[in-house]
């Protein structure tokens, strides 16, 4: 398996969709970034902001990550782990 070294914080959870097609999601209240160390399988996408992470129970998570996009490619690059 391999990982990747973050700090985050929580922002976001979805957890589906209703009987009207809406979005059922709700804002986290995490101030504070945290370290983890995170599996890559776990990770959907990652944005200018955001990792989106699968998480348990068929939810999916946003976390805002500290630091730069581009700080982010060169880890997954270094550890020859991005494509382009």
């Amino acid at each position: 398996m391999k990982y990747i070294l973050a700090r985050i914080r929580a922002d976001q959870v979805f957890h589906g969709y209703d009987d009207q097609n809406n979005l059922i999601s709700h804002k986290l209240s995490d101030k504070n970034y945290v370290e983890k160390i995170i599996r890559l399988d776990r990770i959907l996408s990652f944005t200018e902001n955001y990792i989106f992470i699968e998480c348990p129970h068929d939810t999916v998570q946003t976390w805002e990550y500290e630091g730069s996009f581009n700080d982010l490619k060169k880890k997954l690059r270094d550890g020859d782990l991005l494509i382009g």
